[in-house]
């Protein structure tokens, strides 16, 4: 039996465990470490020289800020904070590296599902109909695979509905009623709409990864039916639905698909339900 291992780890764990304000201060130490560690590889890029260096001084200087102001201080890049309650779930160490799918990513770091992780070291898929935002995201986040295109339960031609305030646009036309009534534009757009699966596979996605992102404006159960589940399986699926009830589930077309593709819905938070792949205990 190694005796120096053990007495080490009954040393820290008991360091840690007793005082909670040690145990956030050690946490936000190790996570400021990590993102620091991460930064060079993640933010500087040689396409895009100018943009990268200046991302990356942004980024540090972020970090250090936030040490400087302490335990308390708590940062989310999310609309409602879902990139917190994601980690919670989750619970990934300082020093993974996972791997992410977002569907309807929109801007790479305004209310962004995954930017937090980006930083962390994490890379993925991230898919918008927004040829702009998505040669903003490559600018912005080197690392990831940001596509240009439309995602859908079928391959064929789609229109989508780009709308002023972009957070808005959608590919169903059931949509354009509420933007007119707001007194927004949009302009129509067709693509040749491709399934979530055939993304993945062309851009060569895990099987098994950490996070599948879904905010597709009233398109999202379209695109959870374009994915095989048999041939990629996110441990986390986090998907945007303003028609869930907690009290009537069953009748949440989301909700059942998920459930008989064996996912477990760990939590509904607003407008976002959060589906765990682990079985009912």
């Amino acid at each position: 039996m190694k005796l120096k291992p053990l007495i080490t780890n009954t040393f820290l764990n008991h360091y840690l465990y007793k005082n909670a304000r040690t145990r956030a201060g050690v946490g936000m130490f190790g996570q400021a470490v990590q993102e620091l560690k991460v930064a060079p590889s993640q933010f500087l890029s040689w396409k895009y020289p100018f943009n990268s260096v200046l991302n990356f001084f942004r980024v540090t200087f972020s970090i250090l800020i936030r040490l400087s102001l302490g335990r308390n201080a708590k940062v989310s890049y999310a609309f409602y904070g879902e990139d917190r309650i994601i980690e919670g779930i989750l619970k990934p160490r300082f020093t993974k590296m996972g791997y992410y799918v977002e569907v309807g990513s929109n801007h790479p770091k305004f209310i962004s599902n995954t930017y937090g992780l980006y930083r962390k070291g994490w890379r993925g898929l991230c898919i918008d109909a927004n040829a702009h935002l998505i040669i903003k995201h490559k600018k912005c986040r080197p690392r990831d695979k940001a596509v240009c295109g439309l995602v859908s339960d079928h391959t064929g031609e789609r229109s989508f509905y780009q709308v002023e305030n972009d957070v808005l646009s959608t590919a169903s036309p059931q949509n354009l009623e509420e933007i007119r009534r707001e007194g927004l534009h949009y302009r129509e757009q067709k693509f040749d709409a491709q399934t979530l699966t055939e993304l993945m596979c062309l851009h060569k996605v895990p099987p098994l990864f950490d996070l599948l992102s879904i905010d597709a404006e009233e398109h999202d159960y379209e695109v959870l039916k374009g994915l095989d589940f048999h041939r990629f399986r996110p441990r986390l699926i986090v998907v945007e639905d303003e028609t869930f009830k907690t009290e009537n589930p069953n009748q949440n077309v989301i909700y059942k698909l998920l459930m008989e593709q064996g996912y477990r819905l760990e939590g509904f938070v607003l407008k976002n339900l959060y589906f765990l792949d682990r079985p009912l205990v």
